[in-house]
């Protein structure tokens, strides 16, 4: 069988136009690998039908930029170049006119309708397409699938991933840094403000003594009651890192004064000074996260519990959780005071299971003892900060960052330790950091220049 694909399209005077695209001849089906196009045919036909669009669209805008737009006049051409565009569909081939400027005008300069049109020679879909897959797949990754998938387009190769993705990262920290040097005035400032701040570790690239040390990524997500969440991540060693999460704030409708701020953490005190928290307006809140996770820590332990002489291991083992329940719901409802009555029970209850268990079967019962005794500091630590956990969640407030343990995983460890293990140095994960969050709030598009369009496709 044998197939040809012909494009139509109709002219300014009204007349249609064809080209024939391919010629695709089929073998009879023998198997279910005969049936359909191959990958291959369809990245062909796509290419070729992506160059007679973009000529016939290129070859209208320049006639009518042919016509000096100061006195009417036609400019002569000068001369007629041919110049790379690389689109999702293909690497083309474009004519691009220069026209003499000397129209009489007193322009007098030669001009080139395609530079001023596409400057960076590159389709904004195919660029915001890379950086997206940049962010989410290693470098070598992203433009592997890119080649498998899109027909022949120049300019896939790792390091081109690479360098257009960290380029992006690169205007974002700029931005950042003008606005940290001239603060630009808060037009409607928010009411109110929740900020979520966790960290999170990578590893560093080697030293010149090839040792390898890790560096600390702060990353947080900020939510207010009219324009919705935000997502920031910066290097804590940097500089201006602090700044930098200030101004992030600013943009989102901070104001020292009139926004009430929340911020949520797991109690570091270095963690709460990067978000700033001086002023009257600013309060602090303990994360039930992590106070919730240092809890199921300790439920944990107690499957590794000896077994009491002719005593039921899952009547005990069910008796410590119960108390270690109880001690949690006395927390969430009532405060530290209650949950120490809590947590001395629970003790109460590993001492007299260690009694009835041989004196060398004890390191279990020392193991969950640190760690309640550990958890209590933590708590009467950060006592100022342990608020009526059930109160505000029945008012609807937050009061966990398990939100912010999310974007941590969107952020970081798919990309960059747990998934991918590599190598950063502070600046280019400071670049990627940037583009990721601004993927994933949606701003991407500003950068990329891409701008989505209906389907205007008739069947």
């Amino acid at each position: 069988m044998q197939f040809t694909v012909k494009v139509e399209w109709q002219q300014n005077d009204g007349s249609i136009a064809s080209s024939s695209v391919a010629t695709i001849d089929l073998e009879a089906c023998q198997s279910a690998a005969d049936v359909g196009l191959k990958l291959v045919e369809g990245k062909c036909i796509l290419s070729r039908l992506e160059q007679i669009v973009v000529d016939e669209q290129l070859r209208r805008y320049c006639e009518a930029k042919q016509t000096c737009p100061a006195c009417g006049r036609h400019r002569n051409l000068k001369d007629n170049r041919m110049r790379k565009f690389y689109t999702v569909f293909g690497k083309l081939s474009v004519k691009a006119p220069r026209f003499d400027g000397r129209c009489g005008c007193g322009v007098g300069r030669t001009v080139s309708p395609l530079s001023e049109l596409l400057p960076e020679r590159l389709s904004p879909e195919l660029c915001n397409l890379q950086i997206k897959l940049a962010t989410l797949l290693p470098y070598r990754k992203a433009s592997a699938i890119l080649r498998d998938l899109l027909p022949d387009t120049g300019g896939l190769s790792h390091e081109t991933t690479r360098n257009r993705t960290l380029a992006v990262g690169k205007r974002i920290e700029q931005e950042l840094c003008d606005e940290v040097d001239a603060p630009q005035p808060i037009v409607e400032p928010a009411p109110q403000m929740v900020v979520g701040i966790d960290g999170a570790f990578v590893n560093a690239v080697r030293t010149k003594s090839r040792e390898r040390h890790q560096f600390e990524i702060l990353t947080g997500r900020i939510e207010t009651t009219q324009r919705g969440g935000e997502t920031f991540a910066v290097v804590r060693d940097l500089d201006r890192a602090k700044q930098k999460v200030q101004a992030v704030l600013r943009r989102c409708g901070r104001d020292a004064k009139k926004t009430e701020l929340t911020i949520l953490s797991d109690g570091e005190d270095g963690l709460r000074g990067v978000v700033g928290w001086f002023g009257k307006t600013c309060k602090h809140r303990l994360d039930w996260f992590h106070i919730s996770r240092r809890i199921e820590q300790i439920r944990r332990d107690f499957l590794y519990l000896p077994s009491a002489d002719g005593a039921d291991f899952g009547k005990d083992f069910a008796n410590h959780c119960a108390n270690l329940d109880s001690m949690k719901w006395m927390l969430w409802n009532d405060g530290i005071e209650m949950a120490d009555i809590g947590m001395a029970t629970v003790h109460a209850g590993l001492l007299q299971h260690a009694w009835a268990c041989p004196r060398d079967k004890s390191q279990p019962f020392i193991r969950i003892e640190a760690k309640l005794r550990e958890l209590r500091s933590y708590l009467y630590a950060n006592r100022e900060r342990v608020a009526s956990y059930a109160e505000s969640f029945r008012n609807k407030a937050r009061v966990s960052t398990a939100h912010v343990e999310s974007t941590v995983n969107q952020l970081i460890n798919w990309r960059m330790c747990k998934k991918h293990q590599m190598a950063w140095t502070r600046a280019g994960a400071q670049y990627l950091l940037h583009v990721k969050a601004t993927a994933i709030n949606g701003k991407l598009d500003r950068y990329t220049g891409h701008q989505p369009r209906p389907l205007s496709v008739a069947a």
